[in-house]
């Protein structure tokens, strides 16, 4: 599934350049087979947008094996985006499955550090998120 236009609740609904406050968002999910889903995001996490990552996520989820949610792309993560990628995590440790989140910005990283996020497994890469999780 992927989404590429900004939703009329984000930050550059109404102005008069779109592309000057954020990227158009979009999520990616590849299913590798029955043993691993990425979920790939890029582009602004805000109130408009955290519906369509839950709902990736969570389809990622119920498809089992291993998850890693990319968010080296992600320019912009609102509190509403910070709650939706919690949920994503309490979903994933009650469902057991392995979740990697693959990290690239210094940003990013301190959000998910500074914010108390417990159990956010960060990596620099997908390669490295896939041999963490196994």
């Amino acid at each position: 599934m992927k989404i590429q236009k900004p939703p009329r609740l984000s930050r550059a609904f109404g102005r008069s350049s779109p592309a000057s406050l954020c990227e158009p968002f979009s999520v990616t999910t590849t299913f590798a087979g029955d043993r691993c889903t990425i979920v790939a995001v890029a582009g602004d996490i805000d109130l408009a947008t955290v519906a369509i990552l839950v709902e990736c996520a969570e389809t990622a989820l119920k498809a089992g094996g291993v998850l890693v949610v990319d968010l080296a792309e992600v320019t912009f993560c609102s509190g509403a985006g910070l709650r939706a990628l919690r949920r994503v995590q309490r979903r994933a440790d009650e469902e057991a499955v392995p979740l990697a989140w693959v990290v690239r910005t210094p940003a990013m990283g301190r959000l998910l550090r500074e914010t108390g996020a417990a159990g956010f497994s960060c990596h620099r890469d997908r390669a490295g998120a896939l041999a963490a999780v196994g």
